[in-house]
């Protein structure tokens, strides 16, 4: 690993005023209180880890933070929770930085029932709106990803999915409230009107609209976000595909393209390997107990398992009644076809669910879970962590099994399982590769993080990019969106210099360093 790394004593100065301004209780420096800020699957050794935990309550604290920054030159890394597991949590790239974190500022503002949207800010989990919703006696929707730990806005800011027709969490937002680098506080869209009725239902303003440089940068504080939700369907109803064969992967994502394309199917199906089905349930070494990559045999047995096959995925049709019959009809029709391929559906009253046990058929519909964490025991038990390689792609056979065959063919080499999802969109699908291993077996940390390094360059050169990184990849993904001398980065470096010329906010955030750190480079 090389990362920045500030020198001891370096905040000093700041954390005294950072106190005054916060209140002491809301400055943490002690070791095991600052332990759920920093990266939850950090590998034994020196690690990305904070120096000080900020925790803000209100946009004028954020204010304060920010000119203290400012004065003294101390960098400050932003997360709304530092849930996003996976990908480094809350950790700071620059080693013994501030972590300000939003955790306290977790009110839902509004929910408005006619237009379908609400109001929040930053500190607000999926488990927190929903309640919220549920406890006001909302009848709307919301969409979740699979963990509902996390923030609904730090969701959305990192270009997360969910799995409701929302499921594109930044495409439906509405609205920002930032607090710059300087403290200034902006309001984008319909907001720059001092009394705008439209801020949460029209997208865009008069003029740029720059909503989207706030996400997965380090140009602001987003501290308020308008998010829409949806009224329920008369009916909800969830399926299951299962294949038996590999070799019908390819044939299978040519049938969903059309499929989701025009509107079939409504949701955002998650596509699913055996392993990383199997994880959900079990411990890898119920299955497999050796060193190497698990053996096709047995993965084959995972595979009989009822339910599983080498591939599942997990779909839902929604709508009126007439609307969702002819959805199945379609759906049956392209996967029929398909040698060993299985669908069964269940089917629900959408206005007035049961209480859902199979937490896919609650994420499915909404509803907040944290049962499907369990994947990451598949190594390493209570200390099983995971990366996220997660790269963007056509739905089409042809780029499915490309990503598919180049994945497993690293992890296995390296001796590691290939544990695969596919969420699939409108018009792309992500490929997430859940690179597994136990945290407290060094040399198996080190093989996981070599090996997702080791497939950054290969899978941009068959034109497929992350479209989220680990904070420890950063800079090697930057690399890698090079078109014309890296313009991306080079524009990207114009913004920062001009709206954080101290370059205090998340420097090294995908890449984007301020100009005091990139001589280097």
């Amino acid at each position: 690993m090389d990362h920045n790394t500030l020198p001891p004593g370096s905040l000093d100065r700041a954390i005294r005023q950072m106190r005054a301004a916060l209140g002491a209780q809301n400055v943490l420096t002690d070791p095991a209180a600052m332990a759920d800020y920093g990266d939850p699957f950090a590998p034994p050794g020196d690690w990305y880890r904070p120096g000080a935990v900020l925790l803000p309550e209100s946009v004028e604290q954020v204010q304060a933070v920010l000119r203290i920054a400012n004065e003294h030159g101390t960098p400050v890394w932003t997360s709304s929770q530092g849930r996003n597991k996976g990908y480094g949590g809350g950790a700071p790239r620059v080693s013994g930085s501030f972590a300000l974190s939003l955790r306290r500022m977790n009110r839902v503002l509004e929910v408005n029932e006619e237009s379908c949207w609400a109001l929040i800010e930053p500190g607000v989990r999926f488990f927190d709106l929903y309640a919220h919703l549920r406890a006001s006696g909302s009848r709307l929707w919301m969409s979740v990803p699979d963990l509902g730990a996390g923030s609904v806005i730090g969701n959305a800011l990192d270009h997360g999915l969910g799995y409701t027709p929302m499921g594109d969490h930044f495409g439906n937002h509405c609205g920002m409230e930032v607090v710059l680098a300087n403290g200034d506080v902006l309001r984008t869209g319909m907001g720059g009107m001092s009394n705008p009725h439209a801020w949460q239902v029209f997208p865009h303003g008069c003029g740029p609209t720059a909503d989207g440089l706030f996400t997965q940068s380090n140009y602001g504080v987003v501290t308020k976000m308008g998010v829409w939700l949806m009224p329920p369907p008369e009916v909800y109803m969830p399926g299951w595909l299962t294949l038996d064969s590999e070799a019908q992967f390819g044939p299978f994502l040519e049938a969903l393209r059309p499929l989701m394309i025009d509107g079939t199917i409504p949701n955002q199906p998650m596509i699913i390997n055996a392993v990383c089905a199997a994880s959900a349930f079990w411990d890898r070494k119920d299955w497999y107990t050796g060193d190497a990559a698990i053996p096709e045999q047995v993965i084959d047995e995972i595979a009989k398992t009822p339910g599983f096959g080498r591939w599942v995925m997990r779909f839902a049709l929604s709508g009126d009644t007439p609307v969702v019959a002819h959805q199945r009809a379609k759906v049956e029709a392209a996967f029929g076809a398909i040698p060993g391929c299985t669908l069964t559906f269940s089917q629900y009253d959408g206005c007035n669910l049961p209480e859902l046990e199979n937490p896919h058929e609650r994420v499915q519909a909404g509803i907040p879970s944290m049962a499907l964490d369990r994947m990451t025991r598949w190594y390493g038990g209570e200390h099983g962590g995971h990366i996220g390689f997660s790269c963007a792609m056509p739905i089409t056979g042809r780029d499915g099994v490309a990503i598919r065959d180049l994945t497993r063919r690293q992890l296995n080499a390296d001796g590691l399982d290939y544990s695969g999802v596919f969420i699939v969109s409108k018009r792309y699908m992500i490929h997430v590769a859940l690179v597994v291993f136990d945290t407290q077996d060094a040399a198996q940390s080190r093989r996981a993080y070599a090996s997702t390094k080791a497939m950054l360059e290969p899978a941009a050169k068959l034109g497929y990019g992350e479209y989220r990184s680990h904070i420890d990849f950063m800079d090697i993904v930057a690399e890698q969106y090079d078109f014309n001398n890296h313009a991306q980065r080079r524009f990207a470096e114009t913004i920062k210099d001009a709206v954080d010329p101290n370059g205090i906010l998340s420097p090294g955030k995908q890449g984007i360093w301020p100009r005091a750190y990139r001589n280097g480079r």
